[in-house]
């Protein structure tokens, strides 16, 4: 979202995709072997670029893996004649590969990846090095600024897409219907999910979105997909959902539930919460990222267990119908393009102060 207010604002964007590993070169040793030197840049958009990488290891295997890709990611980006004025990197093992490089390297820290990955290895480190080199250290939420020994970061939520604000109403709301929008991993807690329908036999739950499961974690996508055999008819798996199509799917739902295992998603700024305030939608949500957060939208159900989630999911189908206004007002303070005034005055080195809602003034930078 903030690539595309880049664009509008005149400035491209060039990403670089995750790296294929040397599985790939199985599968399709060419296209590896391809993306391992340079990237080939392709647009996928107006004004956005993507290329593929390829890698040996990836560089959260481990301290040697780190080093290797390291060093491969550096030459990727030199033969692809990178020298952007910004430089924005999301994984810590991706870090060292920025040394050298022209223009300002930031750090955009939207998780606790230790707490994703905990097979992860080496972050500790990893995190000290962007703490003393990063030009700047940019975070969604204020619990991830410790992760970052001596430097003050910039905390910069997610926000609201205006056109999700905007969109017209064109169905109306089914009574008793829970609703999930978002990526499905291990923190979905399904343990919780499946004992808020067995307290609720006449509410139905529908799950839109991408399962990103890692390998090791199988057993839990297929625990997940298990649902709809536990619950026919009642839990509904709908794969990926078009942005186009989210307000549809919103309006529809009496909840939008966010059922996180919390001790995985602290320190998080879910757009999930973003996206059903847009709409009016009653969110209630284990505790996590609005755990310890300010700015938590009004109205919201924040909850600890299946008991306290089921009895959250009950009110919220009979609360008060002025409710709805106010969060939608809550996310229309909260848009991407102020909230992308806030990073760019950041990561182009004028820091603003701390961003929870309107943020007052478009910068010079983004001019």
């Amino acid at each position: 979202m903030i690539a595309a207010q880049l664009v509008r604002r005149g400035m491209p964007v060039r990403f670089v995709q995750a790296p294929s590993d040397w599985r790939r070169l199985t599968t399709d040793p060419g296209n590896w072997t391809r993306h391992v030197g340079r990237g080939h840049f392709l647009p996928v958009a107006p004004g956005i670029e993507v290329s593929e990488r390829s890698t040996l290891r990836p560089g959260l295997r481990g301290p040697v893996a780190e080093r290797v890709d390291a060093a491969l990611y550096n030459r990727f980006l030199r033969r692809s004649d990178w020298a952007e004025q910004l430089t924005v990197v999301m994984f810590p093992w991706e870090w060292r590969a920025t040394r050298g490089l022209s223009g300002r390297v930031v750090f955009d820290c939207t998780d606790d990846w230790a707490r994703l990955l905990p097979q992860a290895r080496g972050l500790r480190d990893q995190l000290r090095r962007i703490a003393d080199e990063a030009d700047e250290v940019v975070v969604v939420n204020q619990v991830l600024a410790d992760l970052f020994p001596g430097r003050t970061p910039v905390v910069v939520p997610n926000g609201t897409d205006e056109q999700l604000l905007t969109a017209p109403r064109t169905v109306q709301r089914v009574p008793r219907s829970a609703v999930y929008v978002g990526s499905i991993a291990e923190r979905f807690d399904v343990d919780l999910v499946r004992s808020v329908l067995t307290a609720l036999p006449d509410w139905t739950l529908t799950v839109h979105g991408q399962l990103v499961f890692p390998l090791r974690a199988q057993a839990a996508a297929e625990e997940f997909l298990g649902l709809e055999r536990e619950f026919p008819g009642r839990f509904r798996y709908a794969g990926l959902l078009s942005r186009d199509r989210l307000p549809e799917v919103l309006d529809a739902a009496a909840v939008g539930l966010i059922p996180d295992v919390a001790s995985r998603a602290l320190g998080q700024s879910s757009m999930k919460t973003y996206d059903y305030c847009s709409r009016g939608v009653p969110v209630v949500a284990t505790a996590g990222h609005l755990e310890h957060s300010s700015d938590v939208p009004p109205h919201t159900y924040v909850v600890d267990g299946a008991a306290a989630m089921a009895e959250a999911v009950q009110a919220a189908a009979d609360e008060p119908a002025g409710w709805v206004a106010d969060r939608i007002g809550w996310a229309g303070a909260r848009t991407w393009d102020r909230r992308t005034d806030a990073w760019l005055d950041a990561t182009l080195g004028d820091r603003p102060p701390a961003v929870t809602g309107v943020h007052p003034s478009p910068s010079r930078n983004a001019e």
